[in-house]
């Protein structure tokens, strides 16, 4: 990658200008990334597989020009006529990822930082996408998983019959007709924030959805903070520290949390991500619990 890295700075002179200080901060199994100059971040889509991915970061930034509480796309290049890979050039955002800092604040300050997260999914969510059928989308990755699932023999006969009833629910409490850009990821780790104003990072997991399945990872955090905390920040998250995130989002983003049958909708959302963990990890009865107490939520009168 050196040779593609000074192949790149050498390519984008106007920003880096002669002779820049590179080095390389990151490298993962998708993306290698460089810090230049200590202002600008140079990620190289390094996995081929990871390229459509990677095209829906670079997509979300070129919706959200205006949006000032994520870094700027100074350029990108999907081509490969000159580079032989994915590229994008973006901003080198200051501070330290909320994990960090969460535990340490107090609800004025938590609150502050809820209310700018709330501007941000505001502006994000007002850029609409087409229509399409919601329900059959996790049906399909219901139906998917439950087939795999069946074969390791994890439930007994009646959790079987709970989860198929809680399936056909799925049209009822499902039912959309908006559909939005969404961040797909905003837990703590993908928001930065320096001096009390916060950035968001990662979009390549964004998509177009109904507004509130950006909640999904959101209240999911909320709940068991610990798994999305890095080993180093786990020990510092406590439940109480989390407990008013969705009072305050109702505060400030109070469509969101207006959407007719959020809790069983969300509920639907984690049968369907606890069962993709629970295939993984078959063994982790925690994982079982998970999977029928959304249940239990969606099937309840």
């Amino acid at each position: 990658m050196e040779k593609i890295i000074d192949l790149i700075v050498s390519n984008n002179e106007n920003i880096f200008g002669k002779n820049p200080k590179i080095k390389k901060i990151n490298v993962g199994f998708t993306n290698t990334i460089y810090e230049i100059n200590d202002s600008f971040i140079v990620k190289i889509c390094s996995n081929v597989n990871n390229e459509e991915n990677f095209k829906k970061e670079i997509d979300f930034y070129n919706k959200n020009k205006d949006n000032t509480l994520i870094p700027k796309l100074y350029y990108s290049n999907i081509d490969k006529k000159i580079i032989p890979y994915y590229y994008e050039i973006i901003e080198k955002i200051k501070g330290v990822s909320l994990y960090n800092v969460w535990h340490k604040y107090n609800e004025s300050e938590r609150e502050h930082i809820i209310k700018q997260l709330c501007a941000f999914m505001k502006q994000m969510h007002s850029i609409k996408g087409n229509n399409y059928n919601w329900s059959e989308y996790f049906k399909n990755s219901f139906i998917t998983i439950y087939d795999r699932i069946k074969e390791l023999n994890i439930f007994n006969n009646n959790e079987e019959s709970m989860l198929k009833e809680a399936y056909t629910n799925f049209d009822k409490y499902l039912d959309s007709s908006e559909f939005v850009l969404i961040h797909n990821d905003l837990h703590f780790d993908n928001i930065f924030v320096d001096n009390g104003t916060i950035k968001i990072i990662d979009f390549e997991r964004s998509m177009y959805a109904p507004k509130d399945f950006e909640l999904d990872i959101i209240y999911r955090m909320i709940r068991k903070p610990w798994k999305f905390a890095s080993e180093e920040n786990e020990k510092y998250t406590k439940l109480s520290d989390y407990e008013n995130i969705i009072s305050y989002i109702s505060k400030y983003y109070p469509e969101i949390i207006d959407t007719p049958n959020l809790y069983k909708r969300l509920a639907i959302y984690d049968i369907v991500y606890f069962m993709r963990q629970l295939e993984e990890y078959p063994h982790l009865e925690e994982l079982k619990l998970d999977v029928l107490k959304s249940v239990k939520l969606v099937i309840q009168k």
